[in-house]
């Protein structure tokens, strides 16, 4: 497989497990909103088929309910992580904006395009006077009738910093004050319905991972392209970026690498699938990092950098809890280790670290190298690379940081240009280095041991 081929890591699963971690990306982004997105989905579900839906509409109402608040990551993170009684107008006004882009980014996922009009509508209220359309009655869809009231019962339930949840009886009037006003009177009958007759059960986060595989067995085909897997990889990566701006398509130049780097070693098979899925991944724990944190210009005191160093693990956790992606978290949990044992979270040395992680580190320090960065200006390629030459044996398995400086130097001259077409450039086929034996990629034999060098100082977060 050549650099440019992407692994074929297609298939129903994996799409689903992919866009579980989405949901898990909004929710940790969000900070107090938790698992709203799910709750919404379960809540909006259950009204879809009180109010007779077929079971299409109520599987592509359970996607439309997930990904309704997409586009609040990177708008509003600083209400989220200092939350105040009240929000500021200005910040408000950011909220507001956040259908639009919920639509535009739904417009990107693959199979799922024609949700985005109920994304875009899911905070019309029946008298006209929601957003962004000032939308009303019947011109507002039905699905986005529902997942309206969803969202607001699901909300009112949960604690905000400015009150605790509102009791069932309390919820119960609003609803029943709000129906044709905020709520379409049908809708706000169906839940009261549901309500009066106990049949709506606590939230049950298995019950959300069941309905959310249901639905895709309706809404997505059995084997998903893996350009279209591809696309969902870039749209998770893209919201990790969205809260970090000096991170800007860094995960996607990991990933290129990544192949680049198991191309010299002659790696093929379900190891360079896993660091192609990796490498958009590996940062996934970011999103839990305060945003005072990804975008402070001066050093990190060690508060901060606590958050730092967490963030691998909090990105390995929220794969770990997605069967169909959990064979990547090794790689995304260790992929800040050092091969001489001083790095983290974990403190493992040498053969320890899986080789994913190995290749994964050795690309996202080039990478944060020549990228800028809030405390500093990209650095040039030759200079990365002489760092990289400096710590191998040290910072990075010297067998894996040869291969990386045996990397084309036309892929390196690519990696920023942000044309889709600019990576069809890249020979079909590199120049392999045998370095190791390839059986050692299977049977965990360690490489012969190698010579150290002194430390990086890089801050590579």
């Amino acid at each position: 497989m050549s650099t440019n081929e992407v692994p074929d890591e297609g298939g129903r699963s994996l799409h689903v497990g992919l866009l579980e971690a989405l949901t898990r990306v909004m929710a940790s982004a969000k900070g107090y909103l938790g698992d709203h997105a799910p709750r919404v989905a379960v809540l909006a579900n259950r009204l879809g088929i009180e109010l007779g839906l077929p079971s299409a509409e109520c599987s592509e109402l359970v996607f439309a309910s997930t990904l309704a608040d997409m586009g609040m990551v990177g708008l509003a993170e600083d209400a989220w992580e200092n939350p105040q009684p009240e929000l500021t107008e200005e910040a408000r006004a950011r909220v507001r904006q956040h259908p639009e882009r919920s639509e535009s980014r739904v417009h990107e996922i693959p199979h799922l395009e024609g949700l985005a009009p109920l994304v875009r509508a899911h905070h019309e209220w029946w008298n006209g006077s929601g957003y962004p359309d000032g939308l009303s009655g019947e011109a507002i869809p039905l699905a986005a009738r529902i997942i309206r009231l969803a969202d607001t019962v699901t909300a009112l339930a949960a604690s905000r910093p400015h009150r605790g949840p509102l009791t069932a009886e309390e919820i119960e009037e609003y609803v029943r004050d709000q129906a044709g006003k905020e709520f379409g009177p049908e809708v706000a009958q169906a839940w009261l319905s549901l309500q009066a007759d106990g049949r709506l059960p606590p939230f049950d986060e298995a019950d959300y991972g069941d309905l959310i595989m249901g639905a895709a067995e309706r809404v997505l085909p059995p084997k998903v392209p893996a350009p279209s897997t591809t696309q969902l990889l870039t749209i998770i990566a893209n919201l990790v970026d969205a809260k970090d701006p000096y991170t800007a398509g860094h995960s996607r130049r990991v990933a290129l690498l990544a192949l680049a780097v198991a191309d010299q070693l002659g790696v093929e098979g379900s190891l360079k699938s896993t660091l192609w899925s990796a490498g958009y991944l590996h940062d996934l724990g970011k999103v839990a990092v305060p945003l005072r944190v990804l975008v402070k210009d001066g050093v990190l005191t060690d508060e901060e950098f606590v958050f730092i160093r967490a963030h691998p693990a909090d990105g390995a956790e929220i794969l770990g809890t997605i069967p169909s992606l959990e064979h990547l978290t090794p790689g995304v949990r260790h992929h800040h280790e050092r091969w001489d044992g001083r790095g983290y979270p974990d403190g493992l040395g040498g053969d320890e670290i899986p080789l994913e992680a190995q290749i994964m580190a050795v690309c996202d320090t080039y990478d944060a190298m020549t990228s800028t960065r809030a405390y500093r200006s990209s650095l040039p390629s030759d200079y990365a690379l002489q760092e990289i030459q400096r710590v191998r044996g040290t910072q990075f398995n010297p067998i894996v940081a040869d291969a990386f400086l045996s990397i084309p130097g036309d892929i390196f001259a690519g990696l920023h240009d942000s044309r889709p077409e600019a990576f069809k450039e890249i020979p079909q086929r590199v120049t392999t280095l045998r370095l190791i034996d390839p059986r050692w990629f299977t049977s965990g034999a360690p490489p012969e041991e190698l010579g150290e060098s002194p430390d990086s100082g890089e801050r590579n977060a």
